[in-house]
């Protein structure tokens, strides 16, 4: 029992050195055309990939968008009391950003202490405008 409750945290480890980052990606990817009410193709987006793999070393998969260390600290009893306290008075649309960001930090935290230390997440968040600019112009 043992030695599968390992192998299954390995696999869920190796499979979170992909999905985290990739979905950092497209996350900022999704950021920035909403901030710039700009779209990209999906060429260009798998660009962006493509550049942030080489230049960093990572697997990745442009399809990814969801994290299970984000579901698991969205679902967390606590944390939602925490916000609800936090964000009291606040619209929905600013306590659902904010939840989401404070959520973000912690996953970012957590993917760099126990997943991969050799990748600076919050780095690669704030490079991705620049490697959408390169993807953009070939």
């Amino acid at each position: 029992m043992r030695r599968q409750s390992t192998k299954d945290i390995d696999e869920w480890i190796k499979d979170e050195r992909i999905v985290y980052p990739s979905r950092v990606i497209n996350q900022e990817i999704d950021n920035y055309c909403f901030q710039k009410n700009a779209k990209i193709s999906t060429e260009e987006r798998q660009r962006v990939f493509f550049l942030v793999s080489q230049e960093n070393q990572l697997t990745l998969d442009v399809k990814a968008a969801q994290s299970s260390i984000n579901h698991v600290i969205m679902g967390s009893a606590s944390f939602g009391k925490k916000m609800d306290a936090l964000c009291d008075g606040m619209s929905r649309d600013v306590k659902n950003r904010t939840s989401d960001t404070i959520a973000n930090l912690l996953a970012d935290k957590f993917y760099q202490k126990h997943i991969d230390s050799d990748i600076d997440i919050v780095k690669l968040r704030n490079d991705i405008p620049d490697y959408l600019m390169r993807a953009i112009q070939g």
